[in-house]
């Protein structure tokens, strides 16, 4: 446990720091954008206010007066070095020109537009200069060009900003780096577990599974894909060795008495009443046998679907009652009565073979092992999408204990032991529903047998 709370709140906490660095980072880049913009700003007002200012100083005064206040009596002149280099210490270029000869300034080419904006230019291959320029015309002669780099606050918070992105980057990039190694790490020592696992499970298949795990929750689909085939297989499995046992013991029983009546003919040979008696009773056992595997063909064919190919559209009220009637005069015989209540024009699409199979499945259930005097009953219901179908019995019934495994193949309860069957007839009656669509029921708390089967109904 301590190992799996360690794991656990490693994994999400490694989550919860790139999540609140993404936040911290985006904060931060929201708060340095509006700091950056908002001296910028400022710093366009101020140049803006500079160039109302030279102007009216210079209707006043005249150029002479201004390059004495700006100390620039001597007028002097910037090469290109020396202009990068004013640009480069973060100094203020500009260029004074009249009459299109330069008086002072730069001698860089440049120019700017009378309202004071933000330009990349570029004076070399190498750099680039973000820079505040303003064209201003003091009169039809004398134009100046200013061209100022951003302020020292400005790239101080540009610096910061960018000073931050760089740590956060390293934090954020470290800890998705650690997410991504901790779900390879956590994904191979599942690997490693599941092969074990698998390896146990080839030894005991049927009662080792891969254990749903907290750690990598997106391998448990995985795992319930894993875990559900393998409970398929087992139950293939099971089946597979109830058929076995099954099958060995409905022909050990009938052949062996074919080898006991065959070694009984050898003793009566000369007395010919008693060999027609050996071969008669030979021939019903060996009729037993054939009778068991018709069956178990007879299932696997239906099993496999192979009749939905023959499936139309039929009315099973006239199909019920056409049964229920031909079994009427046998019920009778038996000291039984059997009840008949169906709805008319109950539409379905299905195959008839099959379905007159599971009503008589079922009534010779119930004829072969319900009480004499019993009452037996079948009934159709008519609902919104599906029709029920019941047959049942009012005793002895099946007990609580035989109930889950009436429709297995070869399963027969202790009450049928003594009398001639294979076990196969319920099972019969579960794939015909199943091929059907329909869905079988033995209903619990019963005094008798009493199988409920919902059938998919079809318009007329």
């Amino acid at each position: 446990m301590t190992k799996y709370l360690k794991s656990y709140d490693i994994k999400y906490a490694l989550i919860e720091t790139c999540l609140l660095l993404a936040l911290c980072s985006t904060l931060f880049a929201l708060g340095g954008f509006f700091a950056v913009h908002s001296i910028n700003q400022s710093q366009m007002e101020e140049l803006t206010d500079f160039s109302t200012e030279l102007k009216e100083q210079y209707q006043e005064h005249g150029l002479d007066w201004i390059l004495d206040d700006l100390e620039l009596d001597e007028r002097p002149i910037w090469g290109r070095a020396e202009s990068l280099e004013r640009l480069d210490e973060h100094d203020n270029l500009f260029k004074v020109v009249q009459s299109n000869n330069l008086l002072l300034g730069s001698e860089l080419e440049f120019d700017a537009d009378n309202v004071a904006k933000w330009q990349l230019l570029s004076f070399d291959s190498e750099r680039q200069f973000e820079l505040l320029t303003i064209r201003i015309e003091l009169d039809a002669e004398v134009t100046v060009i200013i061209l100022q780099p951003k302020s020292y606050e400005s790239a101080f918070v540009t610096g910061v900003v960018w000073q931050l992105y760089v740590y956060f980057s390293f934090i954020f990039s470290g800890c998705i780096l650690g997410i991504v190694l901790s779900r390879r790490y956590r994904k191979q020592k599942w690997i490693a577990s599941t092969k074990k696992v698998l390896s146990e499970i080839a030894k005991s298949p049927d009662s080792t599974r891969l254990p749903i795990s907290r750690k990598c929750p997106i391998n448990n689909d995985i795992v319930n894909s894993i875990n559900t085939m393998l409970d398929d297989i087992t139950e293939l499995h099971g089946t597979m060795k109830t058929m076995s046992v099954g099958i060995a013991h409905d022909l050990k029983t009938p052949l062996s008495r074919v080898a006991n009546r065959l070694q009984s003919m050898r003793h009566d040979i000369s007395e010919p009443s008693l060999i027609e008696t050996h071969l008669n009773h030979a021939s019903n056992d060996l009729n037993s046998v054939i009778s068991t595997f018709n069956n178990l063909v007879r299932l696997n064919s239906i099993e496999s679907g192979q009749h939905k190919d023959k499936f139309v559209k039929l009315n099973l009220s006239e199909l019920i009652d056409d049964l229920a009637l031909s079994y009427e005069p046998v019920f009778e015989d038996s000291g039984r009565k059997l009840e008949l209540s169906t709805v008319s024009d109950v539409y379905c699409v299905g195959e008839a073979d099959l379905l007159s199979q599971l009503i008589c499945n079922l009534l010779e259930n119930a004829l072969e092992y319900s009480d004499v005097g019993a009452h037996v009953w079948v009934r159709l219901q008519s609902h919104t999408e599906s029709a029920l179908l019941q047959i049942g019995d009012d005793g002895p019934g099946i007990s609580p204990a035989a109930q889950p495994h009436v429709f297995e193949r070869f399963y027969r309860a202790d009450i049928s032991r003594a009398k001639p069957g294979n076990g196969l007839g319920l099972s019969i009656v579960k794939a015909i529903c199943q091929v059907h669509g329909a869905t079988l029921t033995l209903l619990p708390n019963q005094k008798g047998a009493v199988f409920n089967i919902e059938v998919p109904i079809s318009g007329q």
